[in-house]
C-alpha cells in the first residue's frame, strides 16, 4: 500500500486497508511512539486506527451547498442577510492585475486589494537568490516523475493525470518542473501569509459585517495548540496555522470568543502534481501524509475544545496558491472510541455498526487563486460558512458567555462610534 492513496469510502474498504497496514484496527493497536506523535507526524496507519471515511470531492461543500444556492449575495437572486461591498468585490473577482509577478511590491500595494495582490505574487513568482543558477534548455513537460501518486485516488470525483491540452490557462500560467521546484523551496509561511490575505479581503473589505461594532470574525494569525488525551492518558498535540474567528468588543478591546469557525493548515508546494482532464490545469497530488496530518488536526482540536464545536469542524486547507475547503463530520459514537481505555472495549465500539464511531471527510477540490473565478468559488465558500454558523446558533451562544480566550487581541482597540 506504500504507493497507493487513502480512499476508505466504506466499512469494507476500511477493513481491507486494516489488512493491509498490518491488521490495524484501533488506535491502541498502534505501537508507542505512533498513539503519542503529533498530528503533524501522522502516516495512513493513523487514517485506520481514527476510522476516516472520505466522501467524493463535490463541486460545493455538500453542508454548504444548500445555503449557498439560497442565500449567495454574489450568485443567489434571493435576498441574503450578508451585505456586500460591490467595488471591492468586483476586486477580488475580477482579472488578475497582469504582469503581476513582474511588477514590483510597490506597484501591487499601491493596486486595489494590493496587499492580496502582493501576497499572490510572492507565492508565483521565483526566488532567484542564486544568481548563478541557470535553467538548461530543455522541452517543457508535465509535472509528474517517477514513483507519481494519483490524487484522483485519494477523494474520488476527481480526474487522472492526462497528457496536459493546451488552454487559456497553459497561457497565462504555465508550469513546467523547474517553476514547480522554485515554488517547493517557498516555506509555508508564504502561503499562510496569502491565504490569511485572501481572507482579511473578504471579511473585512468584501463583506459589511452587520453586528453594531460587538462582534466580528476575522482570520486568525496566530497558531493554536491543542493537546487532547486519547483513552484518558495518552498525550497528542496537534498546532493548526490559524484560521477564523469570532471576536467581541470588551472594555478593554477585543477578545478571541470562538477561535475555531474554521482552522488552516498550510503547507509548502506538495512534491506532485498532476493535470486535470476536464481543464487541464495543474493541480496538487495529496499524499496519504498529509491526508493525515488533515484529519490529525481537526480530531485533535475537535477532541480538546468540546466547548467550541459540536460535530462538525472545517479546514482550510493551502499549498502554494492553492486551497481546498474541507468539512470532517463526526459520528455519534466517536467520542466513547476515542475515550475507550483498553483495545478491547475499542474493537467492540468499532465493531458496532450502530455506535457509528466514524470521521466522515467532505471536501471541495482544489481551488487555484490566481484565477478569478477560483477566487469566487473560494470567497463564496467562505461566506456560505459564515451564514452556517449563524443558523447554528454561534454568535447566539457567546454573546453572555466566558468562553474563549481571556487574552485580548493585540493592544486595545478604540471604538469609534
Amino acid at each position: 500500500m506504500e504507493n497507493k492513496v487513502y480512499s476508505a469510502q466504506a466499512p469494507s474498504e476500511l477493513r481491507t486497508w486494516s489488512k493491509d497496514l498490518g491488521d490495524i484496527q484501533v488506535i491502541l493497536q498502534l505501537n508507542k511512539k505512533e498513539m503519542t506523535s503529533s498530528a503533524s507526524k501522522w502516516t495512513s496507519r493513523h487514517l485506520v486506527a481514527y476510522r476516516l471515511l472520505t466522501r467524493p470531492q463535490a463541486p460545493f461543500l455538500p453542508i454548504l451547498e444548500v445555503i449557498h444556492q439560497k442565500q449567495c449575495p454574489i450568485c443567489s437572486q434571493e435576498p441574503s442577510p450578508q451585505v456586500l461591498d460591490h467595488t471591492s468585490l468586483a476586486v477580488i473577482i475580477g482579472e488578475t492585475p497582469p504582469n503581476l509577478c513582474k511588477k514590483t511590491e510597490g506597484e501591487l500595494m499601491r493596486l486595489p486589494g494590493g496587499f492580496f495582490w502582493a501576497a499572490l505574487a510572492r507565492a508565483t513568482r521565483p526566488e532567484l537568490v542564486d544568481q548563478a543558477r541557470t535553467h538548461p534548455q530543455r522541452e517543457r513537460r508535465q509535472v509528474q516523475r517517477e514513483g507519481y501518486i494519483n490524487s484522483g485516488n485519494a477523494i474520488p470525483g476527481s480526474s487522472s493525470p492526462i497528457q496536459r491540452s493546451s488552454s487559456e490557462f497553459e497561457a497565462d500560467m504555465d508550469l513546467d518542473e523547474d517553476v514547480h521546484e522554485e515554488r517547493r523551496t517557498k516555506p509555508e509561511e508564504v502561503t499562510v501569509h496569502l491565504v490569511t490575505s485572501f481572507l482579511q479581503y473578504a471579511l473585512s473589505l468584501c463583506l459589511l459585517q452587520q453586528t453594531s461594532g460587538k462582534t466580528e470574525v476575522r482570520p486568525r494569525i496566530e497558531r493554536k495548540k491543542t493537546t487532547a488525551y486519547i483513552s484518558n492518558n495518552i498525550p497528542v498535540t496537534a498546532e493548526d496555522d490559524g484560521g477564523i474567528c469570532l471576536m467581541r468588543q470588551t472594555g478593554l478591546g477585543w477578545k478571541v470568543n470562538h477561535p475555531y469557525l474554521a482552522l488552516l493548515e498550510a503547507k509548502r508546494a506538495f512534491k506532485y502534481i498532476h493535470v486535470e482532464e476536464r481543464t487541464g490545469s495543474y493541480i496538487p497530488s495529496v499524499s496519504n501524509e498529509h491526508l493525515a496530518q488533515y484529519l490529525g488536526e481537526a480530531v485533535i482540536t475537535w477532541k480538546g475544545n468540546q466547548e467550541y464545536l459540536g460535530k462538525d469542524v472545517f479546514l482550510i486547507a493551502a499549498t502554494n496558491v492553492f486551497v481546498r475547503i474541507i468539512h470532517f463530520e463526526f459520528g455519534h459514537g466517536y467520542m466513547e472510541y476515542l475515550d475507550a481505555l483498553d483495545e478491547k472495549t475499542q474493537i467492540n465500539i468499532a465493531n458496532d455498526d450502530e455506535n457509528d464511531a466514524f470521521v466522515y471527510m467532505h471536501s471541495t477540490r482544489w481551488l487555484n487563486l490566481q484565477t478569478q473565478d477560483e477566487r469566487r468559488i473560494a470567497l463564496c465558500h467562505i461566506l456560505a460558512l459564515l451564514r452556517w454558523h449563524d443558523a447554528e446558533g454561534i454568535r447566539d451562544d457567546t454573546e453572555d458567555s466566558e468562553l474563549g480566550d481571556n487574552s485580548d487581541y493585540g493592544d486595545s482597540m478604540d471604538i469609534k462610534e
